[in-house]
């Protein structure tokens, strides 16, 4: 997939009766700040990091979501809200990064993934977590990045301690496609069963 080239316009939104996606911008920071704060537990287990610290601020918050939507400007990584239909609260968010960003891979760990030039992560909110809502947000994701995106393969990741978003990948016809040894973020990588 390293011929793969970015759809040009990129795209920015996708719409269905119950959920959007939309480019995430500094204009979401309120909705995506109650979001995060209200899932810090599993976000930190999907991060297999302390973030979000309970300290967290909503100003904290919009840098990073600067951050995101400059990456997004700059077609270097995009991220984008899951909306609710009304627009009116923030259901999570997807990550679509080159796998060139995943940090201390070994020689031979770059090798593995060299077919793939992005992967996909993803996390909802606590209320939606394992229900059939989450499930449609999976399939259109993962329709979304083959048909808009034009991406021939897709390859999701994951981590050891998020065993309910494995299990939305396994009732999915995905397959573990490689596991790191070391416990990180980055550390279960998902494909489409083949067949």
């Amino acid at each position: 997939m390293k011929d793969f080239q970015l759809p040009d316009p990129i795209p920015e939104y996708l719409e269905r009766e119950a959920f959007c996606f939309e480019v995430l911008h500094p204009k979401h920071v309120e909705l995506d700040y109650q979001a995060l704060m209200k899932s810090k537990d599993f976000l930190r287990r999907w991060s297999n990091s302390p973030w979000p610290e309970d300290h967290f601020k909503v100003e904290d918050n919009l840098i990073d979501l600067e951050w995101h939507y400059t990456e997004f400007k700059e077609k270097n990584a995009f991220t984008y809200t899951i909306l609710d239909q009304f627009k009116t609260n923030c259901l999570g968010c997807i990550y679509i990064r080159p796998v060139t960003s995943i940090p201390s891979l070994s020689p031979e760990e770059k090798a593995k993934l060299d077919p793939f030039q992005f992967f996909i992560s993803y996390w909802v909110i606590t209320d939606i977590r394992n229900t059939q809502l989450e499930n449609e947000i999976f399939i259109a994701i993962r329709g979304w990045l083959l048909s808009d995106w034009q991406f021939r393969s897709v390859l999701f990741v994951s981590n050891s301690q998020i065993t309910e978003q494995n299990e939305i990948y396994r009732n999915n016809q995905m397959e573990l496609f490689w596991e790191l040894e070391e416990k990180k973020r980055h550390q279960q990588f998902w494909v489409p069963v083949k067949g």
